[in-house]
């Protein structure tokens, strides 16, 4: 059987749904705050992939039709906080991070370890209001920016190890368009993502694609007490990673492919150029004034058309979450 790099699926784990105005265009008015505190679970054992095998694994292609391929099982508890500050009435600071235990077939076959735990990537990021209603249309635009910091974690060797994440800063900024909808509301975004290079193994270096990544959100009261939310969201790969030749080399000492140089570590063995169209639901039960639970389920979904997951993981997350408002 051929030996892989360990599974790059911690890319994905960051997808945990939970839609609510608080991560939409609107900001926390000055002195208030939104703290939600989040236990999920996310399992995958398939991907979308464009590398064509034989019956022995030998790769025969590596720009086939996508097809559904079965993988060693990943999966991941998580224990996140998330919390936004209103600085102002149209200025608000956000943070998240959590502890992260992994497991992974492949890290116990090849390193013998049930996988790595600990705190994964940390975020901190700012929106600000622009246009409080755009003229004619209700609809608010506010800014938003984030930086994923990876500092709380050492990655390993990328050949030989599995890590709580993917090791390298990314910069997200865009827009946020909101509008509310009787006793509902809906969100559309639209954000640009840069991702900088990881050069922790120098030279075994690597810069994952950048991403153009839109979303849609809404959420509809129910009842007083209860309401419904959903999310779809795209992710598109710009197709610029990078692998440096020292990588590849490294790749063909542990087992990889040779014949295909660059192609298969970028999208297979570390996934560094996916799209992912990804849809969840969830249900927020207010438990009093400022307290509230929500219940998530995010999916990856096969899509169609342009909008169609490739060289990713096929995802599904689970989650509840408590939630304080102040």
């Amino acid at each position: 059987m051929r030996r892989k790099f360990l599974l790059p699926l911690v890319l994905l784990i960051g997808l945990v749904f939970i839609s609510t105005e608080s991560f939409a265009g609107w900001t926390q008015a000055k002195g208030h705050s939104y703290n939600q505190l989040t236990y999920s679970y996310y399992r995958t054992t398939q991907k979308f992939t464009t590398i064509n095998f034989d019956g022995d694994e030998n790769i025969i292609d590596t720009d086939h039709d996508i097809e559904r391929k079965a993988t060693e099982e990943f999966s991941s508890k998580k224990v996140s906080y998330y919390g936004e500050y209103g600085v102002t009435d149209t200025f608000t600071v956000f943070l998240s991070g959590g502890w992260d235990w992994q497991r992974t077939n492949d890290t116990i076959k090849y390193s013998g370890e049930d996988g790595p735990s600990g705190i994964g990537d940390i975020n901190i990021g700012l929106r600000q209001n622009l246009i409080k209603n755009i003229p004619g249309t209700g609809v608010i635009m506010s800014f938003q920016t984030e930086v994923k910091i990876p500092e709380a974690y050492d990655y390993g060797n990328p050949t030989t190890h599995q890590s709580l994440g993917d090791g390298q800063y990314d910069w997200t900024g865009g827009l946020v368009f909101g509008r509310g909808l009787g006793k509902g509301y809906a969100v559309f975004s639209v954000m640009y993502k840069y991702r900088f290079e990881n050069d922790e193994h120098d030279p075994l270096t690597f810069k994952p694609s950048d991403q153009m990544k839109y979303s849609l959100s809404g959420g509809y009261s129910l009842t007083s007490w209860m309401s419904l939310r959903a999310n779809i969201e795209w992710a598109e790969s710009l197709d610029n990673a990078e692998v440096s030749d020292e990588l590849v080399a490294a790749n063909w000492a542990t087992g990889g492919e040779k014949r295909h140089n660059d192609v298969v570590i970028i999208k297979d063995s570390l996934g560094l150029a996916q799209d992912t169209l990804s849809a969840g639901v969830s249900l927020a039960i207010n438990l009093a004034p400022k307290w509230q639970t929500v219940v998530s389920y995010n999916e990856v979904l096969t899509g169609y058309g342009h909008f169609v997951t490739k060289d990713s993981s096929l995802g599904k997350t689970s989650s509840i979450a408590l939630v304080y408002m102040h």
